[in-house]
């Protein structure tokens, strides 16, 4: 039986990080698989134990880049998870944050607008007492000023009976 060269053999795999990784790998096994058989200086029982073995090898890869596989897509769904669950809290708290500024403003238009109305209200209070004020002074004025004019005339009359 010959046995050497193909329980020494070394097989590299490159990894590559896209998801063609599988399909390459299963790809190149199939290849060696083919070319192991055309080449193989071997008797048939040999071969199909070679052929088994390196099948097994070749199951407990796949095996294993699934495992990995998966692992990396979990991974990665939970970093995706996490970071738009992050995004979503710092939105809702910009949001919530935005309506309190509103919340704020609306309340602070509010007491403004009462007191504006308060001022108004004294405003128009003190405009209608003043004016009211005034038109008494007025008044008063005005019959002072004709009771002072009333004895005159009568003066007058009296003085001047001809006139009259």
């Amino acid at each position: 039986m010959a046995r050497g060269y193909d329980d020494d053999r070394v097989v590299v795999i490159e990894r590559d990080e896209s998801s063609n990784g599988i399909g390459m790998l299963l790809l190149g096994l199939a290849v060696g698989a083919g070319a192991a058989l055309l080449f193989a200086p071997a008797s048939g029982q040999e071969t199909r134990e070679r052929i088994s073995r390196e099948a097994r090898r070749a199951g407990r890869r796949v095996r294993d880049l699934t495992d990995e596989f998966g692992e990396k897509v979990a991974d990665s769904v939970e970093r995706a998870r996490s970071s738009v669950d992050d995004r979503v809290t710092r939105a809702r708290s910009a949001v919530q944050t935005r309506v309190d500024a509103v919340n704020e403003a609306v309340d602070a238009g509010r007491e403004a607008a009462a007191q504006a109305r308060v001022d108004l209200e004294q405003a128009v209070a003190d405009t209608k007492r003043a004016y009211t004020d005034g038109r008494r002074a007025y008044n008063d004025r005005v019959r002072r000023h004709a009771d002072d004019l009333t004895p005159n005339a009568d003066q007058r009359a009296d003085e001047n009976p001809t006139e009259g």
